[in-house]
């Protein structure tokens, strides 16, 4: 049976596996990497480790499954030894993190990767901002995001006065480890959309480069890479650039997948419209793929005219969603895309709760509580509302300033009442983003993250968003959606589903009189932001 080679280019890893057209992953390897931070908000990567990391991992696993060969046109498969097992590989398939600015010099000498966390544009970033607004056109109605130091566009201009010899002579530049190494491969620069549009580079209306912002940073538009159109595109062939980079055999296809959200999103959910997912980490957020070319924020000016600034606490709350296009489909070839409404805390303000609520309590003695606080009381509201925005917040509003707010609370009140309640404000964050979208869909949520693992927890996000929820291991999500775009850029035919839609995931519904007088709090919540907000301005 055909393998596909997948690799998933992270923040601190490259992950690996050969995953088989039932989706079944026989190997896993994976290699880390350093960041270099520092105190002025650097973080960034040398490519090369990306290249010694995708090579070992590469390695492990065709000499794991040494009969290893290609199927692609032109392929020259290796000799397989009598007793080996007959793998054969239909194609290397990649994706990885996002929003990096890495110049591809054209000698292959050394490169620097500015990562998606870095800060240090901040001035560049409003220097944009304004020289675009005297233009008549809004850079965040433009690109359909909000835009800020982390825009590749500002890292550029910063990187442009602050070490212009970084940017000499080059063969363009690619936003990330992806498309470096398919660059590095020989095969050209390429980036799909949904990596494009974390760039601040890209119109959301075209889904085209736009000319304009990349003057502002002094970007020659001829150094911007080619953009994919389908979710999985084949760029090329290896050939023996590839096979000397990272010991590929020769002739194997290479499929450039979405950025590392949009394949995530595609090996939980996939990616048709209605799709939606919930990850449960330190940070939260929901998922959700939407039909359309791109959105503008609500409220947001028309792109010709003056820009936006960031969003106060009582605008609609999609303005401070990501919208990152997703490539088009065999099934459909209309536009979509995939919003992202992030909570900056979620795991993190349950872990805050327990240590300053529950004496320390891990997460399975802080389930216990719960569970008997259920068996008491019963499923339903807390009683309180709660903001768990312990360090800020961007979904649904986006304010740095922000911080946690608990309201209700009388002399009944106790440590694992209020615990419930940051959980609760949890689901709530991630309520609001459903509501905005309009969707009621009564399709099983699912659920990823090491929140996932709490089954308290997931019944109060069943009961709050009034949808069925299901746990979904996550590890595999990004390198499996590679599998399914790639499948389907090869036209195999296979058997692969998301983790959503396996039978194995358990369901947990939620209990209608909960869900009732949950769905009765949620105008109060979103005011509850507003309130806090404004305290916060008077202190």
């Amino acid at each position: 049976m055909p393998h596909l080679l997948c690799l998933d280019l992270g923040t601190s890893a490259a992950k690996a596996a050969l995953l088989d057209l039932d989706g079944t992953v026989h190997l896993r390897a994976e290699a880390p990497y350093p960041t270099r931070h520092a105190a002025d908000g650097t973080a960034e990567q040398d490519p090369r480790d990306w290249e010694r990391a995708a090579r070992a991992v590469i390695a492990e696993l065709l000499e794991a499954a040494p009969a290893a060969k290609a199927s692609g046109d032109g392929a020259a498969p290796a000799p397989v030894p009598d007793t080996a097992p007959d793998v054969e590989v239909a194609a290397l398939v990649l994706t990885g993190q996002m929003q990096n600015l890495v110049p591809v010099p054209r000698s292959g000498a050394a490169s620097i990767a500015i990562l998606y966390s870095d800060t240090r544009a901040g001035v560049e970033a409003e220097e944009l901002r304004a020289a675009l607004a005297a233009d008549g056109v809004s850079w965040d109605a433009l690109t359909g995001n909000l835009q800020d130091a982390t825009s590749c566009a500002a890292m550029h201009l910063r990187l442009l006065r602050a070490a212009p010899e970084q940017l000499a002579d080059l063969q363009g530049v690619v936003f990330g480890p992806a498309g470096y190494l398919v660059a590095r491969m020989g095969l050209g620069l390429w980036c799909d959309p949904t990596t494009a549009a974390t760039t601040g580079l890209l119109e959301a209306r075209t889904r085209d480069w736009s000319p304009a912002v990349a003057r502002a940073a002094g970007l020659d538009p001829a150094l911007l890479p080619a953009l994919t159109g389908a979710a999985g595109q084949i760029v090329g062939h290896a050939g023996a650039e590839a096979t000397a980079l990272l010991g590929v055999p020769d002739g194997l296809p290479v499929v450039l997948a979405p950025g590392d959200a949009g394949a995530t999103t595609c090996g939980i959910v996939g990616l048709a419209p209605g799709d939606a997912y919930v990850y449960l980490g330190t940070s939260g957020w929901l998922a959700s793929v939407l039909p359309g070319a791109g959105v503008l924020p609500t409220g947001a000016p028309d792109a010709t005219e003056a820009p936006a600034g960031e969003e106060s606490a009582g605008e609609d709350p999609a303005g401070v969603s990501h919208h990152l296009a997703l490539g088009a489909s065999s099934a459909t070839a209309e536009p979509r895309i995939l919003r992202i409404s992030a909570l900056l805390s979620a795991g993190a303000a349950a872990d805050w709760a327990r240590q300053a609520l529950l004496d320390g309590a891990d997460p399975a003695g802080a389930d216990e509580l719960l569970e008997a606080r259920e068996q008491e009381r019963g499923r339903g509201p807390s009683g309180l509302l709660a903001l768990p925005s312990i360090v800020g917040e961007r979904f649904p509003v986006r304010d740095a300033s922000l911080r946690g707010a608990v309201v209700g609370i009388d002399a009944g009140t106790r440590g694992i009442d209020l615990y419930a309640a940051l959980l609760e404000g949890v689901a709530h964050g991630l309520a609001h983003g459903l509501e905005s979208e309009g969707d009621s869909s009564p399709r099983p949520l699912p659920v990823t993250g090491g929140g996932a693992s709490s089954a308290p927890w997931l019944r109060i996000l069943a009961d709050v968003t009034g949808r069925p929820v299901r746990t979904v291991d996550g590890t595999d999500a990004a390198l499996l959606g590679c599998a399914l775009v790639a499948a389907e850029a090869l036209g195999l035919d296979h058997a692969l589903v998301p983790l959503g839609a396996r039978q194995e995931a358990a369901t947990i519904v939620p209990d209608p009189s909960a869900a009732a007088q949950h769905a009765a709090l949620r105008p109060a919540h979103r005011a509850l932001y507003d309130a806090a907000a404004q305290v916060q301005r008077l202190r």
